[in-house]
């Protein structure tokens, strides 16, 4: 038997002993099987002195077939109880193989986590630095709306946007907000400090935080645009094992408590920049190496 076919061999047994032994559902069924049995031998019984009263002339009467069942119980249960040692022998190879299987699914949760972490830290590693996610470009401010022009940058070579929209806001003092995670001291992190932003809301003087606009920074797999990576920039990972481990990372960073039970993120706050428009402005937000966001002024037009 190889190694795999062994594995499976023990974990289906272990999974089948929890299954009968462990559970209530698996101990009524276990109790009703051996009921089924006992009445099964009584039934034989009783018919067999049946056919042998019948053979004979006579007719079995009540008496008789309460003897014959309390014989049949009587005679199984002294079997069982002759029968102790090889039960207990099974049962103690039984929880032995149990226990195998136990271990080894152990270790291979242990060797499976071990290569997440470090496939979410080579993610990690690839998120790190400064780039630009967005330009924007005021279009209008009239009677105290602004409406913006956004575009979105991936980072993964592309010429031009990855996307772009319009937003229509009330007010004139601009706020793009982002959720910012931190890795500090987590085992992710290896120890440094790591900060990564995600800009996804904009509200202004006008709009409360809790009523502002999303923006769509991104995709349709829910992966950030400026999170993506061409093929020939993705190192010591898979470029599909990248993208999943990215896609797992995203689930949990905008969500505290999945992060925290997920154990990959430290804490999740907000960070929101600030800026007082007129009508021609253009300026960039980019992501800061620290986590947080900055704008860079562009030439108006």
């Amino acid at each position: 038997m190889d190694e795999g076919a062994l594995k499976s061999f023990l974990y289906g047994f272990s999974d089948l002993a929890r299954a009968l032994f462990a559970s209530p559902w698996g101990l009524a069924l276990v109790g009703a099987v051996v009921v089924v049995v006992l009445l099964a031998r009584v039934w034989n019984a009783a018919r067999d002195r049946a056919l042998a009263c019948a053979a004979a002339g006579k007719r079995l009467g009540a008496g008789e077939a309460a003897l014959v069942a309390v014989k049949e119980l009587g005679s199984a249960i002294v079997g069982a109880g002759a029968a102790i040692p090889a039960i207990l022998a099974a049962v103690a190879a039984g929880a032995a193989l149990v226990a195998v299987a136990d271990s080894l699914r152990s270790l291979e949760e242990m060797k499976a986590n071990a290569e997440r972490v470090r496939e979410l830290s080579a993610v990690v590693r690839h998120l790190e630095g400064r780039y630009k996610v967005m330009d924007v470009r005021v279009d209008s401010v009239t009677g105290g709306t602004t409406t913006l022009s956004l575009s979105y940058y991936a980072s993964d070579g592309r010429d031009g946007p990855a996307a772009s929209e319009t937003l229509s806001i009330a007010g004139t003092d601009i706020y793009l907000d982002a959720v910012v995670c931190n890795f500090a001291y987590t085992e992710i992190a290896g120890g440094r400090e790591v900060n990564l932003a995600v800009p996804y809301r904009i509200f202004s003087d006008r709009v409360p935080e809790s009523q502002g606009l999303p923006l769509a920074v991104s995709g349709p797999d829910g992966v950030p645009y400026m999170y993506e990576r061409a093929e020939n920039d993705i190192y010591g990972l898979a470029p599909g094992v990248y993208r999943e481990r990215l896609a797992e990372l995203v689930s949990v960073m905008g969500d505290d408590a999945a992060s925290r039970r997920e154990g990959i993120v430290r804490s999740v706050y907000g960070n929101a920049v600030h800026r007082r428009v007129a009508s021609g402005d253009r300026f960039s937000v980019w992501v800061e190496a620290s986590g947080g966001l900055s704008i860079k002024d562009s030439l108006r037009f």
